[in-house]
């Protein structure tokens, strides 16, 4: 499951057949070329990315809970429980590079979970639990974390580190062309 993180919109390049996807693409690289990316989506249809200057490329890689430290920037999905608790699905930290440029605050995402882009002041871990302590805004949030919890470590990479064979989602829509114009860029770490 990819985290739902408002991270960066892109715009995707034109598929070589069919209609261009709208928003995003999740599929693997296939090849990688100057200024362009293909990647085969889920259905295997191959889909032609644009990759510009301006597109923010992201690697994320598995990490623990424990790696998460006060004044880290994280974006958290979380279930709301019946109790209006929140409880952790998964968790990225952020790269600094993301402070000013991701909004902080906490919405309810189009699947109905809660999203929380904020600053970690506190993390506890107990023997019945593990909390996180989050800033928002003015507020605060308080988020448990239950060892299941996806927690990524986010870094900006370069487009030229890309590589064929690798998972990828290419959030943006269709450029002035009618090319897809990636403007986020998120690849597991290998």
């Amino acid at each position: 499951m990819w985290i739902s993180i408002v991270l960066a919109t892109a715009v995707l390049g034109s598929p070589v057949s069919g209609a261009l996807p709208a928003g995003q693409v999740e599929g693997t690289i296939s090849a990688v070329g100057t200024g362009t990316i293909m990647i085969a989506d889920r259905d295997g249809t191959p889909v032609r990315v644009v990759v510009t200057g301006d597109t923010l490329v992201i690697q994320r890689g598995g990490t623990t809970l424990e790696t998460i430290k006060p004044n880290n920037f994280v974006g958290v999905t979380a279930r709301r429980e019946s109790d209006g608790s929140l409880t952790a699905i998964s968790i990225n930290i952020f790269p600094p590079e993301f402070r000013g440029r991701v909004r902080e605050a906490q919405f309810v995402m189009d699947t109905g979970n809660v999203m929380t882009n904020a600053t970690v002041f506190q993390s506890v871990r107990r023997i019945a639990g593990r909390t996180l302590y989050l800033k928002v805004n003015d507020g605060s949030v308080v988020i448990a974390v239950p060892k299941e919890a996806e927690v990524w470590r986010l870094t900006v990479i370069k487009a030229a580190d890309l590589r064929a064979g690798t998972h990828a989602i290419v959030r943006g829509g269709p450029g002035a062309d009618g090319t897809f114009v990636a403007t986020g860029i998120t690849v597991d770490a290998r």
